[in-house]
């Protein structure tokens, strides 16, 4: 590969992004021969909770931003990816969580200008989405993902749910707000998109995705 191969992950709050995340990872791993080396996901989120952790100076800039209840702005996102992307030894990144708005949809492009990239987006129904998130949990020693028939983790840990599910309507209606004029706007630039269905299976969508672009695999 003679560039990395950046994908953009998009989706509401629970449409399952991670699960897609991993199954891409799987079918990069098993079918394209790449190692665990090769491949990185990165989660925007929890560089933002990482950085305001550190108390770096991008930290505190940022928790004095959300403090006042604004989000993360653009341009210092893109400012972190775009660090990181050049440290990074990785052949394929896997970015969940960004653009999330039109705002970052301009700084994506400067982001992605100088590698192969595309977007995955699931459109996944408030209804499912609701229904799934009814009865999911995480381990609260571990950090696994259960359903709340499973009782107990293997490690023992207790089963509880997500902070964040607690606030779910209120994160969906956001994303509804900002993020989904973000992805009709990736949409209509003619990027390199691909939609998909909610109730597409996550491993099906890794396949037709990669196999659509195999030409950046090589």
């Amino acid at each position: 590969m003679d560039k990395k191969f950046v994908i953009s992950l998009i989706g509401a709050p629970a449409s399952g992004k991670g699960y897609i995340a991993s199954s891409l990872i799987e079918v990069l791993t098993q079918r394209y021969g790449f190692s665990l080396g090769d491949i990185v996901s990165i989660s925007v989120g929890a560089m933002i909770r990482q950085e305001i952790k550190a108390q770096s100076e991008l930290g505190k800039k940022l928790a004095a931003n959300m403090k006042e209840g604004g989000l993360a702005p653009d341009s210092i996102i893109n400012e972190m990816l775009s660090d990181l992307f050049e440290r990074l030894k990785a052949k394929v990144l896997i970015l969940d969580g960004y653009p999330r708005t039109v705002g970052q949809v301009k700084e994506f492009d400067k982001l992605v200008a100088k590698y192969n990239s595309a977007v995955i987006f699931r459109d996944t129904p408030v209804d499912l989405i609701l229904e799934r998130v009814k009865n999911r949990r995480i381990c609260e020693k571990c950090g696994m993902a259960h359903e709340v028939s499973d009782g107990q983790c293997s490690c023992g840990g207790r089963l509880i749910k997500r902070k964040d599910d607690e606030v779910l309507p209120e994160r969906l209606a956001e994303y509804e707000q900002m993020t989904k004029p973000a992805v009709l706007e990736l949409k209509e630039e003619n990027h390199n998109f691909f939609w998909y269905e909610g109730t597409a299976e996550g491993k099906d969508i890794a396949r037709d995705f990669l196999r659509a672009n195999e030409q950046y695999l090589r």
